[in-house]
């Protein structure tokens, strides 16, 4: 198994099918809780590199990505395009390992005491969506369903009885709940039948930078393919637009996934914002409240993957069920905000 370390000597190889320089400072570990990367400073300038996790390193999704990477350049949406190796390939193949190299990116970390960025978050995405939906996609990286309710009742019955162990017979009782609901709500049928595009897939403040509260970049499409788009906006009502109690740290999936409360006028600078460029449908805003329901279990429950094991219950439940009880109160907005649109 692959550590997320690059050695010295690994960097060296990497680095000498890139016309890229001669290192010029120590490489710094880069951010992200899956993939190993690294911020290089050469003779030629700043870089950062990216060694695909082996779940993301099939040569189809990568070809997947950097095609739709390329086709967002002249967007200027702020979406990476890869350096190419010294044979004019955007990514580089050693046996069965996946490099690639991008000139590195000005912008600051997300500030989420801004509503300013915020809103400038929402407007990026409907400008994001805008762009993808008329993608020429090519085969390669046809993905099931994400956040599937069967897949979120498959990782809690794994734990079931450490789950029981740790929670009151109500609270089990709620989680039970709250698996069936998006079973009998939120089906495969009724996903599917949603509006379709090439989402981000991730859209979190991780994946983001800013400048003067302005979005500068966006980044990682290791999740892009085509989903139902109502993925992202959960993403944003949950990433961006949830109250913390500490700061996003996107190299920590403990604090990247930290429990969170809905907040309504988060909510609303998010939502206006992509709502100025993109209006939703009936059917989208009839499955928000899902939405985000099971992409916050399933971000938990895949999260536990990361942690030593007998971290992994500790991790799962922390917090776990309080976002959920305060959901509903997100309806009212919600509500607010709805106005038909064509599908």
């Amino acid at each position: 198994m692959l550590t997320r370390t690059i050695t010295p000597q690994e960097l060296d190889t990497v680095l000498s099918h890139y016309n890229a320089g001669l290192l010029t400072s120590p490489a710094e570990l880069g951010g992200g809780t899956a993939n190993a990367n690294m911020t290089l400073e050469t003779a030629n300038g700043k870089y950062f590199l990216k060694r695909r996790n082996p779940k993301y390193a099939n040569l189809g999704f990568v070809a997947f990505d950097h095609r739709l990477m390329e086709y967002l350049a002249p967007f200027q949406l702020g979406t990476p395009l890869a350096v190419q190796t010294s044979t004019k390939e955007r990514w580089l193949v050693l046996g069965e390992t996946v490099y690639e190299l991008y000139p590195y990116q000005k912008g600051n970390n997300h500030d989420p005491a801004s509503l300013e960025q915020l809103a400038s978050a929402g407007s990026r995405l409907a400008s994001f969506h805008r762009a993808t939906r008329h993608f020429p996609t090519i085969a390669g990286k046809e993905w099931q369903r994400y956040h599937s309710p069967t897949g979120i009742r498959g990782g809690l019955e794994a734990l079931s009885s450490e789950i029981k162990q740790r929670l009151s017979v109500a609270d089990y009782t709620y989680l039970q709940e709250q698996t069936s609901l998006l079973e009998r709500d939120f089906p495969d049928s009724r996903y599917h039948a949603l509006p379709k595009l090439v989402v981000h897939g991730d859209y979190h403040p991780g994946n983001l930078k800013f400048l003067e509260d302005h979005v500068s970049g966006v980044f990682d499409l290791d999740w892009a393919t085509v989903q139902p788009r109502i993925l992202d906006l959960a993403d944003g009502v949950f990433l961006f637009a949830g109250e913390r109690a500490s700061e996003i740290d996107a190299t920590d999936i403990v604090s990247l996934t930290q429990t969170w409360t809905p907040s309504e006028h988060r909510t609303r600078a998010f939502l206006e914002a992509y709502l100025q460029h993109e209006q939703m449908t009936e059917d989208e805003w009839g499955v928000m409240e899902l939405a985000i329901r099971a992409r916050w279990l399933h971000c938990r429950i895949g999260g536990m993957a990361k942690l030593p094991e007998k971290h992994r219950v500790t991790y799962l439940l922390e917090g776990l069920l309080e976002p959920l009880r305060a959901l509903h109160s997100l309806n009212p907005l919600f509500l607010s905000l709805r106005k038909p649109a064509k599908r």
